[in-house]
């Protein structure tokens, strides 16, 4: 160990006692703000990955659909054997409705599924309650959660389902009659399901008058890794006369905004160690003052301007070295407590309704990334180096002479 470390580490930590006060509140100020920083960065990974979650479980890997109508589907799909990456296909048909219910209309769209080949693709399956995908059958229909609180629609009703071809009908005198169906049950993919009613296909082929024809399929890979390198080959292969959408570029302005989301919450929580790193920077420049004297025989004696510098960047070092791992243990274990902290809270600012509101999570969502640990690491260790910069630099400037005449 040089000496300009051990004068660093022993002006932190003293012989005579443990920590200093300085020491003490340099180590808090920083351990504060990487908290902060892996619980918020960890909690806005929870939610994206609870997002993209959403997205596949409702929407699939894949979608193919045709400018037209695809007729012929068996022809279709075995155009789609070429491609070994291809776990599992399910065709779909949707549009538009007008869903009457009492005296309330609605507007949903509406999805007809093949209810023997949908859960291979998606997970509809665990979307649904109180009722399973075999419910879905000849007139009956499954609401979201959503457009069911909204309209009060029940598990039994019967509902009226309209289509746009009823409009055409009118327009040549022509009366299309509503179709009468049954809810079986509900589905819920949190913001997904707002506005939607699934079906089954011949259901909705029946109500778009598509014949054997659907709209699209949903497809499954059997590596999930490379989706938007398969969805490109697959449209070269298809042609113009297809649109190959993944879920990756179908969401792309959602994920951007939550990838800026995330980034620009980083940079404001930056802040919080940059005031820690002004507190560090001020008790060093204060520390200069008191040891005129001592740093002017350090000189005096043989030591280097460079050696005096970085006796106290070096004292920056060890501040960020203990505040970052204090503040990541510190993080990791609020994330692992929170939601005891969340009801705690709750009970008592005693918050109306809060708690109610609060059981529609069943956790708050937290991932935790190796990345945004080495970098929350690397920015804290930063800063807090150069927060002995300005110190370092005054003190490497004492002239050792008129550094022991003073008289302090």
């Amino acid at each position: 160990m040089d000496w300009s470390t051990y004068l660093a580490y022993k002006n932190l930590f003293p012989s005579r006692r443990k920590f200093t006060f300085f020491t003490v509140m340099s180590i808090v100020g920083v351990a504060l703000g990487v908290a902060v920083l892996v619980v918020v960065q960890s909690v806005m990974n929870g939610f994206q990955a609870d997002i993209r979650q959403n997205i596949v479980r409702v929407q699939g890997e894949i979608r193919i659909e045709g400018k037209d109508v695809i007729e012929n589907l068996a022809d279709f799909e075995k155009k789609l054997q070429n491609f070994n990456e291809i776990e599992a296909i399910a065709p779909y048909a949707y549009g538009v409705v007008m869903v009457m219910h009492g005296d309330a209309p609605a507007f949903p769209v509406a999805k007809g599924i093949d209810v023997d080949r949908e859960g291979r693709v998606t997970d509809v399956e665990g979307m649904l309650s109180p009722c399973f995908l075999e419910n879905l059958g000849g007139d009956c229909v499954i609401v979201g959660e959503q457009l069911a609180a909204r309209r009060g629609i029940r598990i039994g009703d019967r509902v009226e389902i309209y289509t746009p071809l009823a409009l055409e009908a009118l327009q040549k005198n022509e009366i299309i009659f509503p179709r009468d169906v049954r809810v079986a049950g509900y589905f819920s993919a949190n913001n997904y399901d707002q506005n939607m009613i699934l079906c089954p296909l011949s259901l909705m082929q029946d109500l778009y008058e598509l014949g054997d024809g659907v709209h699209g399929v949903t497809l499954k890979l059997r590596d999930g890794r490379f989706i938007e390198k398969y969805a490109k080959k697959m449209q070269k292969f298809l042609g113009d006369a297809y649109r190959v959408m993944d879920w990756i570029s179908g969401n792309s302005e959602l994920l951007f905004a939550l990838r800026w989301e995330k980034t620009m919450m980083f940079f404001v929580l930056l802040f919080i160690l940059l005031v820690a790193s002004f507190s560090i920077s001020s008790s060093l420049v204060t520390n200069v003052v008191r040891k005129v004297r001592e740093i002017g025989l350090v000189i005096a004696i043989g030591g280097d301007r460079y050696g005096v510098a970085k006796w106290f960047c070096l004292q920056g070092l060890f501040i960020g070295f203990c505040g970052t791992a204090l503040g990541m243990l510190s993080g990791v274990t609020v994330l692992c407590q929170r939601d005891s902290i969340i009801w705690l809270a709750s009970g008592l600012l005693k918050w109306e309704g809060a708690q109610n509101y609060l059981s529609q999570f069943v956790r708050l969502p937290v991932k935790y990334d190796g990345e945004d640990f080495v970098l929350i690491a690397l920015f804290s260790l930063l800063i807090c180096v150069l927060s002995g910069i300005i110190p370092g630099l005054r003190a490497a400037k004492i002239n050792p002479a008129e550094a022991l005449r003073c008289e302090q």
